[in-house]
């Protein structure tokens, strides 16, 4: 069955949803501080937008709240004097920030959590994005389920952990990227260079853990290699004490120590 969802947000996570949500045939309305980052969404998939919260439908089955984590409440209590008391669900889509924050605001709160990372520009296959669920009914889950063939039920505690290792697999990965990006300026060597070894990477561990996947010099603890490695890194004691604390927990993981 289609909803009426209204979008309150018009970033990547927002974007993607409005994409999401449209394309499984729901109406889709959506609101954002800032006009400029409406434009491409209504050209694209012509839902109306607005910069004004009391022009906003006040029948949606769902609004869901997506912006910046520092934002979600003031944003959730404009959304709550403007609703009144209303039926709705009401959600976000923070991966860190408590069911518990909304409660207070409506009485039909809940956490909606795309597991991703989003950019604007760049086209996912949703149904495979995992969707985490906090709520009292079926309502969110219903909705994840018209998108997502992958929907969990999480508590607020039990999120945190999953957005920290998201954090891990994810942004701290993507930032090695960005490191090894600036060693391979020094040699003129471009970043497209290590794309097989990255996928190679990825799709191993679809097939072994991260721990049986891991290779390296830390892994063999090779002690002459680690340190021609960190010698090279002289010039930068930033990305050394990276490097040397990588390697030692890597080591610390093979030896069982993880602390």
């Amino acid at each position: 069955m289609a909803n009426k969802i209204v979008l309150l947000g018009a970033g990547n996570v927002a974007t993607h949803l409005a994409r999401a949500f449209s394309g499984a045939g729901h109406e889709i309305a959506l609101w954002n501080r800032s006009e400029a980052a409406l434009k491409s969404i209504v050209a694209e998939l012509g839902c109306p937008c607005t910069t004004d919260m009391d022009a906003l439908p006040k029948d949606a089955d769902v609004y869901i709240i997506s912006v910046k984590d520092d934002a979600v409440d003031s944003v959730a209590e404009q959304l709550a004097h403007t609703l009144g008391k209303t039926k709705a669900t009401v959600a976000h889509t923070a991966g860190s920030l408590p069911k518990s924050l909304l409660d207070k605001h409506f009485e039909n709160a809940g956490v909606i959590y795309p597991m991703q990372t989003f950019s604007r520009e760049k086209a996912l296959d949703y149904k495979e994005i995992p969707f985490f669920i906090e709520e009292e009914d079926d309502v969110l889950k219903r909705l994840a389920l018209t998108v997502s063939e992958h929907v969990f039920t999480l508590t607020s505690e039990q999120r945190k952990v999953l957005h920290l290792a998201s954090v891990f697999a994810c942004n701290f990965a993507n930032h090695c990227y960005t490191i090894a990006e600036d060693v391979l300026r020094q040699i003129d060597i471009p970043f497209a260079t290590l794309l097989p070894l990255i996928k190679e990477t990825t799709q191993k561990v679809s097939v072994l853990s991260p721990r049986e996947a891991q290779t390296g010099p830390a892994v063999r603890e090779d002690d002459t290699v680690l340190g021609r490695q960190i010698h090279l890194l002289d010039s930068r004691p930033d990305l050394r004490d990276i490097y040397i604390l990588m390697s030692n927990s890597i080591i610390s993981y093979k030896l069982g120590v993880k602390s």
